[in-house]
């Protein structure tokens, strides 16, 4: 954390300042048609990472392996895992994230196969309170928008951290990113990973 405090200015600011990064995401980048800078600072992205997080990434892949059991490495090409943070007092903090998938990084014919995928969540610093993770038993079907029905169907859970703590989840499984209060910024790592060939998992952020 003190890595990742220090490092402020070198952080991606995305959508305006409602999240930042310590390296880069490619869904923000997607949402804002920055891809371009995406992956032409691919390797200056993990540089960035390394240099204030050392052994991160290496930590967030170790744990992706314990998940899967298999064999895992870095998305050519690709960011590996990196920081966001969500700044106390904004927009996610008080209305809560957006409901959704995490299939932007996936290729068409993985999804439409629905080849495994899965998204680790390690919590570096929780905000005071709330700021859970929110879990639908609905799963994407085809189509990358939520329907309200999905939010209102029930069967939900809510998944609260501590510092440390790490969630794995179906990278197909609708969900959303809570309210919170207090003064803290809530800072976690991510790391999506899918799984290519047989036993066989590649991991990007």
């Amino acid at each position: 954390m003190e890595g990742v405090l220090a490092a402020r200015r070198e952080w991606t600011h995305d959508f305006g300042g409602e999240q930042f990064s310590l390296g880069r995401a490619f869904y923000t980048h997607l949402e804002t048609d920055r891809t371009g800078e995406y992956f032409e600072d691919s390797t200056g992205s993990d540089a960035r990472v390394e240099r204030h997080a050392r052994g991160l990434q290496s930590a967030m892949r170790a744990l992706v392996t314990e998940a899967v059991g298999g064999r895992v490495m870095p998305r050519a090409g690709w960011c590996g895992a990196g920081v966001h943070v969500f700044p106390a007092g904004g927009h996610l903090a008080r209305r809560g994230g957006v409901v959704h998938f995490d299939t932007e990084g996936l290729a068409a014919v993985h999804v439409a196969r629905r080849a495994p995928a899965l998204s680790l969540v390690l919590m570096l610093q929780p905000p005071a309170g709330g700021g859970g993770l929110r879990l639908w038993p609905a799963v994407h079907s085809g189509r990358d928008e939520v329907d309200e029905a999905i939010v209102r169907s029930g069967g939900d859970v809510t998944v609260e951290y501590e510092v440390g703590d790490v969630v794995v989840f179906d990278s197909y499984r609708c969900h959303q990113i809570q309210p919170f209060q207090g003064k803290s910024d809530r800072i976690s790592s991510t790391l999506h990973a899918a799984e290519i060939d047989t036993g066989l998992w590649e991991t990007w952020f």
